[in-house]
């Protein structure tokens, strides 16, 4: 997998192949930046069930100004420390369950991930969609990858649905927190 635009172009992103994690296919990640092309770069950037970070890293090399990964997995983090060497300093690794990080986190995002396990219970998935709207800044994007035959993802009024497209396997929700 490399990164597909910007700054760190055809930069080799290192991937897990395991039961546990699944790489985003590079159709998807694209598919998602060509909707989103305008609205990366100078944007604070949560990348959450981050695994190998391709979605943060594109974010960086398309001009994105922080981004933050989050990813339990100790697997996972080192993958993606290799992946973040040697990259600029805008950006942090965080270790820790979504769950908790989404209630207790001080900062605000304009533009977050939201990469669940496809086997995460769909309430559980529900009800991080409703924590995570309290660390979105108004007008931020919420982009969420789904099995396009999970249950549908229950948002608030706070959000408009800017988007949704099925690629392959996956479905792909663009969110405006409004």
């Amino acid at each position: 997998m490399r990164v597909l635009a910007g700054i760190y172009k055809s930069k080799k992103i290192e991937t897990i192949n395991n039961a546990d994690t699944r790489p985003m296919m590079s159709k998807v990640r694209e598919a998602i930046f060509n909707s989103i092309q305008f609205m990366v770069e100078e944007k604070d950037v949560l990348d959450l069930y981050s695994g190998s970070g391709s979605l943060g890293i594109e974010a960086l090399s398309r001009g994105a100004n922080y981004v933050t990964f989050v990813e339990l997995s100790k697997e996972c983090i080192l993958i993606l420390k290799k992946n973040v060497e040697n990259m600029l300093s805008n950006l942090s690794i965080v270790n820790s369950p979504v769950n908790s990080f989404i209630k207790n986190s001080i900062n605000k995002y304009d533009l977050i991930f939201y990469d669940p396990p496809f086997e995460l219970d769909a309430n559980q998935v529900d009800e991080e969609v409703l924590i995570i709207e309290n660390i979105l800044n108004d007008n931020g994007l919420l982009i969420i990858h789904r099995h396009k035959a999970s249950e549908d993802v229950k948002f608030s009024k706070n959000y408009e649905l800017h988007r949704e497209k099925n690629y392959g396997q996956s479905k792909i929700l663009i969110l405006r927190r409004i």
